[in-house]
């Protein structure tokens, strides 16, 4: 029986570096396999002799609506599917919700049923996403050099730096590599040599040089906001005040520093202010990256103000944009019209004050469950989710969802009690 839960739980672990590969090269195929692969592997087992459900499947659902930290993993599937007899306007949109984060229903009973991965096994496969993203960060960096001037000219234009996958959610997994690399060299993980760790700390170098090429300004606000509480928090643990204080110097200086070496980033900022100054002028942002994240918060604002208890339904958000859109702006075609970048107002201005209390439930409670802020690399990574919600509709995508159950579920896995 030992043998066939640790078989289980290799097997897992292998389908699970396969998701991570999926959402590094953007491959919904990589992504969306091995979620109903997991989800299959809860069901059904083979013990060598014969195949049918699994003998631990009561069980497991028991233990599922036992624990209200699984439970409340559901809530942004929930969320749409409850809102639903409102969303009558566009059928399509709903149904593409339900799609999206269908994963928030199914993937806590896949998890759950997956034995319990050991903090080594944890690390392990941790580990192995920080080598996943140096290499793609590599080809981006390769392919940046070989076309420098081409891509800071797109820079200059409020475009982004070519990534394998959405460059939002790439720069949310750089940052999260990065603490990851750190955490791992001070704990001296390894697979097998005691050096390794050096190698730990040298991808976790390279990958906090590079998100500054990157330059993606949601990605470097979120790690250095996480960055910025994690530390606080070792200093707070730990009495170290004299490292801490290095550790905080070091943390304030780095943007300064990147600003004056780095090409990409300058240019970013450049940008950054051009885009300030045009936002104020009767255009409105037109055309502007920044002034279009602000002119579609507006719209949501104003959808929140008719709509402010139960709102508009999340399937029906994107037609209410349209109209705010066409009331405001109808020069603007639909093509170039953004949805809310900020996911508490997007949660917000589809269903609501009562939506929102939810949700919020959903990012704060598996903090605080089982002290899971003791945690370094699972507390960091909430963190790093939290903060992307304020700049970013995270979970609004499949590429989003599928970063956002991975290492939610893997977390409330290993740290279960």
């Amino acid at each position: 029986m030992q043998t066939i839960l640790q078989s289980y739980q290799k097997q897992a672990g292998f389908i699970i570096v396969l998701w991570m590969i999926g959402m590094l090269i953007s491959a919904e195929v990589l992504m969306s396999l091995p979620m109903i692969t997991l989800l299959l592997m809860a069901i059904f087992e083979w013990d060598g002799n014969s195949f049918g459900f699994r003998k631990k499947l009561k069980h497991n659902w028991q233990q599922l609506t036992k624990d209200k930290t699984w439970l409340i993993a559901t809530i942004p599937f929930l969320l749409v599917v409850f809102t639903a007899p409102f969303s009558n306007e566009d059928l399509n949109y709903l149904w593409e919700r339900i799609r999206i984060k269908i994963p928030f229903l199914v993937l806590p009973f896949a998890f759950i049923s997956i034995p319990q991965f050991s903090k080594k096994s944890y690390y392990n496969l941790l580990y192995i996403f920080l080598i996943l993203t140096s290499l793609c960060s590599l080809g981006v960096l390769f392919n940046y050099l070989s076309n420098f001037e081409e891509i800071n000219i797109l820079i200059s234009q409020g475009q982004a730096i070519p990534t394998p996958c959405n460059h939002i959610r790439f720069s949310l997994m750089v940052a999260y590599s990065i603490i990851i690399g750190v955490y791992l060299f001070f704990k001296q993980h390894h697979f097998k040599f005691r050096w390794e760790k050096w190698c730990l700390g040298g991808l976790a170098l390279f990958l906090f040089i590079f998100i500054h090429v990157l330059a993606v300004r949601s990605g470097l606000a979120v790690f250095y906001l996480a960055s910025s509480i994690l530390i606080f928090r070792y200093i707070f643990l730990s009495k170290k005040y004299v490292l801490g204080g290095w550790l905080i110097i070091g943390l304030l200086s780095a943007p300064f520093i990147a600003y004056h070496t780095i090409p990409s980033i300058k240019t970013k900022i450049a940008y950054m202010k051009y885009d300030y100054f045009q936002s104020r002028n009767q255009d409105a942002g037109r055309g502007y990256s920044d002034s279009e994240r602000i002119m579609s918060l507006q719209m949501a604002s104003n959808i929140i103000k008719e709509h402010s208890f139960l709102g508009v339904g999340a399937g029906d958000l994107k037609h209410e944009m349209q109209q705010q859109y066409a009331q405001h702006y109808p020069d603007i075609p639909r093509e170039e019209q953004k949805m809310p970048h900020n996911e508490y107002i997007s949660i917000l201005a589809g269903t609501g004050i009562i939506g929102l209390f939810f949700f919020l439930i959903f990012c704060v409670y598996p903090i605080i469950h089982n002290k899971n802020y003791q945690e370094p690399l699972f507390f960091a990574f909430l963190l790093i989710l939290l903060f992307s919600f304020l700049v970013e509709n995270t979970i609004e995508n499949a590429l989003g969802v599928a970063l956002c159950t991975l290492f939610l579920l893997l977390g409330l896995n290993t740290n279960q009690k």
